[in-house]
C-alpha cells in the first residue's frame, strides 16, 4: 500500500543552473569520462523531518551493507566522498522502482547521525547510488510524495565501465 511521505520541493532555477554548470567538474573529479558523473549536490537534497522519516516502510526499501574501505564523511557539507580521484567513494548499487513514472531516490543512513534525505532530482528509470562507510537503506518516492517499492538490479565500481556505467549517479 502506498504511504504519503512528503511534499518534495522542486528545484529552483539557480539550483538547476548550478547542477548544469557542475557537470564538467563532476566528470573530472570522478576520474572518468566514460561514465555518467554524480548528479546530486548538497543544494539538491531535502532532509526529512522525524515524522516524515517515521512514515517510511522498511518493506519497500533496499538495505545495503557499508563499503568498509570507503573514507568517512566528516561533515554533511564535505565534498571528499564525491571526489573519486582523491579516494572518494567508488562502490555503488543500482536501484530501480517497481513501476514506471517519475520518482525520487532517498536514503536512511545507519550511523550515529541517522541522516534521512532525498534527492530532489527527478528520475525516470534506474539510478546508481554510492556506498559509504556505513550501512544504508534506500527508498523511492513518486512525484505525488508516496513511497514506492524499489529493488536492486546491480552493483559496480566507478571506473569499471560496467553495464550500469551510463545509469545516472545520484
Amino acid at each position: 500500500m502506498l504511504s504519503k511521505i512528503l511534499d518534495i520541493r522542486h528545484l529552483g532555477y539557480f539550483a538547476r543552473l548550478a547542477n548544469f554548470l557542475m557537470v564538467p567538474i563532476m566528470y573530472v573529479v570522478s576520474g572518468t569520462f566514460r561514465e555518467k558523473p554524480q548528479r546530486t549536490h548538497a543544494w539538491d537534497v531535502q532532509r526529512l523531518a522525524e515524522d516524515e522519516a517515521r512514515r517510511l516502510s522498511q518493506a519497500q526499501m533496499v538495505f545495503h551493507r557499508a563499503d568498509r574501505g570507503a573514507i568517512a564523511r566528516p561533515r554533511r557539507w564535505s565534498i571528499g566522498f564525491h571526489v573519486t580521484i582523491w579516494r572518494g567513494w567508488r562502490k555503488y548499487v543500482v536501484l530501480s522502482p517497481n513501476r514506471n513514472g517519475g520518482w525520487y531516490i532517498g536514503w536512511v543512513a545507519h550511523d550515529k547521525a541517522g541522516e534521512v534525505g532525498i534527492s530532489r532530482i527527478l528520475l525516470s528509470g534506474p539510478v546508481r547510488m554510492l556506498l559509504g562507510p556505513n550501512d544504508v537503506s534506500f527508498f523511492g518516492v513518486n512525484m505525488s510524495g508516496f513511497q514506492i517499492p524499489i529493488c536492486q538490479i546491480g552493483e559496480g565500481r566507478i571506473g569499471d565501465r560496467g553495464p550500469h556505467s551510463k545509469v545516472p549517479l545520484c
